[in-house]
């Protein structure tokens, strides 16, 4: 039997732990190159504590490599070589910091490079091998010269490496060798180990990899290109959705049809979808976006199309609001009408100022806010929606400078009224009765007149639809029935000889009858006449540019041009009397006997109706019709003749002369 020991001496424990001490020696501080340096250090920071009797060798060098410090650590750009492989750990677990040395390049310097420690076989004390820049480059058979990408020289290491395998290879691969990522500085036998490293599977892979890289062809970034091509696909339907449904808003177009409907078909679908179809045809993202059975979201639906409405409709009245509020003052229009519900919807348009201050001019801008319901009619809820609207949209209330309003009670009351309200809270804000408006009431009591010797059904042979509540509009349907007199008379010649239902027949005879009367010819004459100032002055006042001075000016002109018409009469006369003439109407009139109106028990008026003849046509009719007419517009317009001498200073012909005179 044995007596030999079975376990270690004293001596070769001894010595086994001498060789572990001095291995912790050489890796001590090897730690501290790789943490970032603060300004105040304390002496416990600066040491780094060791365990001699747990840690050896091998596992303190696998756990400097496997600390994850890289990234606090940041390429020196300043440096003469950036990328150098001495200036970064072994393993760098930093994408960034990997894509900043993919991105400044491999380090490939280009120096004077160190002979080797080894002596020269024909003289020993004679240093010969270094590193050579033609290691950079591999000669094919043709004699050309084809880059190595991968193969790197640092400069502070004096060693060659790969920086593929360095930055992307397997280290779990059962073939991983790490000669290639720690430096290779055999000179002797650098030819032989870059060729049998080129075919290696490791390096292979690595270069793989590093090739995917270089083209930023990472998973992450296919991902994220292929959601930023489906945002632009969406973003560019969205953006020919919006376009179309600008251009059908643009002209009051519907959009929606039936086609929500079971029953529907592609004839009862609105314009929205019909126009969307037409492009479909010319337009390969809307084709597919039509006709792709995979595509479940085509944002065609009436919720999305209100949406978008809705937020065009936003993004209008911001942009408005904004120009509004860089405006020096503005001024307040509002009217109310029912909607089909009998609910007061309010219209609030804001008036207002717009300094170019490149060209130096100055432009009047009418924008519409739109239509607010009101469920109570009294002057304290209008008020109320008014102040309310102006503090939704942020416009201060005090740079309002002006009111425009009907001429309701509720509105232009001089006590408790609207305007009266407003000018409490901003003195400054004048009331100023639309002038449009005003103008159509001038006639509201006049033609009523006319109509005693007219009658109620001459209106509706006219040749233009006559407006009920704009007199001034009802000009062209005038002057159409004046210059196409004998044609209309002619229309119903025919009627009466060709037609065969005798309703027909006996409505055309009763207003040819009419027409061919030399009473009616005189006042269709008067009528067109007085009407056709009020037209001019009307289109005037509904202009964008249109303002108070000129505003009152086209008025003055107009009281002018009736007063003139007052003289006129002869003249009027003599115009019916040739177009009578014309169709053979006898301008003699014709002595008709009176008809008196039946007289019911505690009647005391008496009959009112008036017996017009020839003789007195001219003062029961054309001068009361012309006196009327001149009062209205002299009583109607003093509030805006007030609002106008008020700021009759501001006119650059006042202002001019005001300068010069000021000058001498």
């Amino acid at each position: 039997m044995s007596t030999r020991r079975v376990y270690e001496s004293g001596f070769a424990k001894r010595k086994a732990k001498e060789q572990r001490a001095a291995g912790l020696d050489l890796m001590r501080g090897s730690m501290t190159k790789f943490l970032r340096k603060t300004s105040v250090t304390s002496e416990n920071e600066s040491i780094v504590k060791t365990n001699e009797d747990v840690i050896d060798e091998a596992e303190a060098s696998e756990t400097v490599n496997d600390i994850i410090l890289s990234p606090h650590i940041e390429m020196d750009l300043n440096s003469e070589f950036p990328s150098d492989r001495g200036k970064f750990p072994d393993v760098i677990n930093n994408s960034n910091l990997k894509r900043q040395i993919i991105s400044f390049g491999p380090c490939k310097s280009n120096i004077k490079f160190p002979l080797d420690s080894t002596p020269c076989q024909d003289n020993e004390n004679k240093r010969c091998r270094k590193f050579s820049v033609e290691y950079y480059f591999i000669t094919n058979l043709a004699g050309h010269k084809i880059p190595r990408s991968w193969l790197c020289y640092s400069v502070i290491l004096d060693k060659a490496y790969c920086e593929s395998c360095w930055l992307f290879s397997d280290r779990t691969h059962p073939y991983f060798k790490l000669n290639w990522i720690t430096g290779i500085n055999d000179w002797r036998h650098l030819s032989q180990k870059i060729n049998k490293h080129e075919i290696s599977i490791q390096h292979i892979d690595a270069v793989k990899l590093c090739t995917i890289w270089v083209k930023n062809q990472t998973i992450y970034h296919s991902i994220e290109d292929q959601i930023s091509q489906e945002a632009q696909k969406l973003r560019d339907i969205l953006t020919r959705l919006i376009k179309i449904i600008l251009f059908l808003t643009a002209g009051n177009t519907a959009l929606r049809g039936n086609e929500g409907k079971s029953t529907s078909t592609s004839m009862n679908e609105g314009n929205f979808i019909r126009s969307v179809r037409l492009m479909a045809e010319f337009d390969p993202l809307l084709h597919n976006l039509l006709y792709t059975e995979k595509t479940q979201i085509k944002y065609l639906s009436w919720k999305i199309q209100n949406e978008l409405i809705e937020l065009l409709s936003t993004n209008l009245i911001t942009l408005i609001c904004e120009e509004i509020r860089s405006a020096p003052c503005f001024s307040i229009i509002v009217d109310s009408t029912q909607d089909i519900t009998k609910i007061d919807q309010v219209s609030i348009i804001i008036r207002y100022v717009v300094i170019d201050y490149r060209e130096q001019k100055l432009y009047c801008k009418e924008s519409f806010l739109g239509f607010y319901p009101l469920h109570k009619h009294g002057a304290e809820d209008h008020v109320n929606l008014i102040i309310s609207i102006l503090k939704n949209y942020n416009l201060d209330i005090n740079k309002c400078r002006g009111q425009g309003y009907d001429g309701a009670s509720v509105m232009s009351g001089g006590y408790t009224g609207v305007q009266k309200r407003i000018s409490d809270i901003i003195p400054n804000a004048s009331y100023v009765h639309c002038a449009a408006h005003n103008l159509n009431l001038v006639f509201k009591s006049a033609p009523r007149w006319a109509s005693l010797a007219l009658g109620d059904d001459v209106a509706k042979t006219v040749l233009k639809k006559v407006c009920t509540t704009r007199w001034e509009s009802r000009h062209n349907a005038v002057f159409a029935l004046k210059y196409r007199y004998r044609d209309v008379l002619k229309s119903l010649t025919n009627i009466m000889l060709t037609s065969d239902k005798k309703e027909e027949i006996n409505r055309a005879k009763g207003l040819k009858k009419k027409l061919e009367s030399f009473e009616f010819v005189l006042i269709l004459t008067i009528m067109e006449q007085i009407l056709r100032p009020f037209y001019v002055v009307s289109k005037k006042l509904q202009s964008i540019d249109s303002n108070l001075h000129n505003a009152c000016e086209c008025l003055q002109s107009a009281i002018a041009i009736i007063q003139n018409l007052r003289e006129k009469y002869e003249e009027l006369v003599t115009s019916a009397t040739d177009l009578c003439n014309s169709w053979g109407i006898a301008v003699n009139n014709n002595q008709r006997r009176r008809i008196y109106s039946k007289n019911f028990f505690g009647d005391l008026d008496g009959d009112k109706r008036q017996d017009i003849t020839e003789e007195n046509l001219r003062i029961k009719v054309f001068l009361p019709l012309i006196d009327t007419a001149l009062v209205q517009l002299n009583n109607r317009f003093l509030g805006l003749q007030k609002v106008v001498d008020k700021f009759n200073f501001l006119q650059p012909q006042i202002l001019r002369d005001r300068y010069y005179l000021l000058k001498k």
